[in-house]
């Protein structure tokens, strides 16, 4: 072996014969050191025969290129009556017909990852083409997100969807749920549709014995989901794996059902008594974003203006009412204590019951139908808020893209910047800070 390969080149098993600079490149020259090589069908010795050069793109040096030129040797074997006359060498370095390195395949595929860079940058910055560099990220990536061991301990997810097909013209809109670990923040997995029996076909994939370990589920306000969650296959009229969760939903989008109604109702208002949206000076439409601000938060100010718009464009207090609601809702989430948050609740149930507001009444069937799941948030503490950041990422790797047409593609992408945990090399300090003496 030659040591200042391994050292420079980081080449082991590799002889540097020859370096060359072509056109603003780095080219080196290398051979195989093998010390004996061996028939793989009769295990006889066998003869080197002749040499064949292959040119593969490598990690650059600095801000050159890098090319290998490698010779590999062609052996023969000895014995005449083996069926295997010739091969050729093969190494880790790369594998047979391909244009980059391993390392190369391998950085590629953490660029596309770790880095969220686009597959036609990494391939122009190795100078080869797009199905080349994508074909490395897929050859790294599929082991990486396959592998049972990345979504093993997963006590707590959340689903929620987001877009994946605009609709267009012969073709309706198409939504992707994401599977999201809430304790670590880690994408799962993807599968298209937000239905309950897109839920139920996800599930059906999955082994038993990993659903069986999912201890809470939070999600946001849709009976898809919970559905097939909670509920039998309609079908088979099979239990639900995961029939035995708690069911948490998430407080943002309780909150954002409050500050719905809120503007719903102030939105009819306005168009029952002024007869046209809201405009610049209209009293509701002054206080537009004041009506959407926690109570706590108004200062003495922000209650003169909330008042006072009030009192001149909600004669009938149909607002305040909706205001109120949305307050009371708020509540329950400004507590930690389950007993209190209880109470809460149901006071907003009772209240939302008793208006005749038919935005309120709205509110109040969803306070209904999710009060079991509103109070669970208080005792596991789970909420959709790392959902919410990976569906961030999501739309950050869209953009990256510029859209996707096709779904394993977009699912790879996908789970390989927000699925994968990268493990690089710690980088050490060249300089360590000044230590003061006293």
């Amino acid at each position: 072996m030659d040591e200042p390969t391994v050292a420079v080149l980081g080449l082991p098993g590799f002889r540097l014969l020859e370096v060359n600079e072509m056109g603003g490149e780095l080219e080196y020259l290398v051979e195989t050191t093998p010390a004996l090589v061996g028939c793989a069908t009769c295990g006889t010795v066998a003869r080197p025969k002749d040499r064949r050069e292959v040119v593969v793109r490598d990690l650059a040096q600095g801000d050159r290129p890098v090319r290998i030129r490698w010779r590999k040797r062609v052996w023969c074997c000895a014995d005449p009556d083996c069926p295997a006359k010739t091969w050729t060498e093969s190494s880790w370095l790369c594998g047979s017909r391909q244009q980059l390195t391993n390392r190369v395949r391998v950085e590629i595929c953490r660029r596309v990852g770790q880095e969220n860079a686009s597959v036609a940058l990494c391939a122009r910055s190795f100078g080869v083409g797009w199905h080349t560099a994508w074909s490395a990220v897929v050859d790294v990536g599929v082991p990486l997100v396959d592998a049972p061991a990345r979504i093993e301990g997963a006590r707590a997810v959340g689903l929620d969807e987001t877009m994946y097909l605009h609709a267009r013209r012969g073709r309706r809109r198409v939504l992707v749920t994401g599977v999201v670990d809430v304790d670590t923040g880690t994408l799962l997995d993807v599968f298209v549709g937000r239905d309950a029996a897109d839920l139920r076909r996800w599930m059906a994939q999955m082994t038993p014995s990993w659903l069986a370990q999912i201890e809470v589920v939070s999600l946001d306000p849709h009976e898809g989901y919970r559905s097939a969650v909670v509920g039998a296959d309609p079908v088979s009229n099979l239990p639900s794996p995961w029939a035995g969760t708690t069911v948490v939903v998430d407080p943002f989008h309780m909150v954002r059902l409050g500050n719905q109604a809120v503007t719903k109702c102030r939105q009819r208002v306005q168009q029952d008594v002024l007869r046209h949206r809201g405009w610049k000076g209209d009293p509701l439409y002054s206080i537009r974003r004041l009506l959407l601000v926690g109570a706590e938060r108004l200062d003495e100010r922000g209650w003169e203006r909330l008042h006072q718009g009030l009192n001149e464009g909600d004669r009938l207090d149909h607002v305040l009412d909706a205001w109120t609601a949305k307050e009371k809702v708020r509540d329950v989430y400004l507590t930690d204590d389950v007993e209190l948050a209880t109470q809460r609740v149901d006071e907003a149930i009772l209240f939302c019951k008793a208006s005749d507001v038919p935005e309120v009444k709205t509110l109040a069937k969803s306070l209904v139908r999710w009060r079991t799941a509103i109070l669970a948030h208080h005792v596991t503490g789970a909420s959709n808020g790392p959902t919410e950041a990976v569906n961030l990422t999501i739309k950050a790797v869209k953009r990256c893209g510029r859209g996707f047409r096709n779904f394993a593609n977009y699912r790879l992408r996908l789970l390989l910047v927000a699925g994968v945990e990268w493990q690089t090399a710690r980088v050490t300090r060249l300089r360590a800070r000044p230590r003061l003496i006293a």
